[in-house]
């Protein structure tokens, strides 16, 4: 794919135009302000989760919104890709900004996380997406309980999702109204990693179905 590279600003406090670069061998952005070496680095064999939304800036009433990206490598260490748009400036270029890097994201590194955790499904082993554990027979997740969280087993042709604008849900077909939970794009970490590999798996099994 060779390298992508992005240049922003931050916002107009900040009126550095920072350097976000994408190649096959690791993801850089330049987060520093000072020192020989201003960009942070992970090589993709480190890049484990991100996540990503927009947090609407109020006062009083709405005036702006910063576009967020996090992205997560083993050591629990986290780069934050962020952009602001105060009164609507800026905001169709902004948003085309925060869509492409999302897209080269997926495109250089988490489409492969993605086709590992398929495969590992496939020869039936098991493996975890945050709190869901997926195994050959079902999976297991917590939901709330009255009291505190409860851990509950769906098995696979009982799943069932919906896509909303901003979370994930996961339900049992048997019991919706008990057994279900939602994954928040901006909040839970992987939760576009959880998407694409549940619903990949629940189409090769013919059990949902998707435009």
């Amino acid at each position: 794919m060779g390298e992508k590279e992005f240049v922003f600003k931050r916002s107009f406090t900040d009126g550095k135009q920072r350097r976000l670069v994408f190649n096959e061998k690791e993801f850089k952005f330049e987060d520093k302000d000072f020192g020989n070496n201003l960009f942070t680095v992970f090589k993709k064999e480190e890049i484990t989760d991100y996540r990503f939304g927009i947090r609407w800036i109020r006062f009083e009433f709405t005036y702006g919104r910063e576009y967020q990206i996090f992205v997560r490598n083993k050591e629990n260490k986290v780069i934050k890709i962020s952009f602001k748009s105060y009164f609507g400036r800026k905001k169709n270029i902004l948003h085309n900004l925060y869509r492409d890097i999302l897209t080269d994201l997926w495109n250089y590194y988490f489409e492969d996380i993605i086709d590992n955790f398929i495969k590992k499904h496939n020869n039936h082993e098991q493996f975890s997406i945050g709190d869901v554990l997926f195994t050959k027979e079902h999976i297991e997740l917590n939901i709330s309980g009255i009291f505190n969280q409860k851990k509950v087993v769906i098995p696979w042709d009982k799943i069932r999702t919906r896509v909303y604008h901003t979370y994930f849900s996961i339900y049992s077909v048997e019991n919706p109204s008990e057994i279900n939970r939602g994954y928040n794009y901006k909040e839970d970490w992987n939760t576009n990693v959880l998407h694409s590999v549940l619903r990949t798996l629940l189409k090769q099994k013919k059990i949902e179905t998707y435009d």
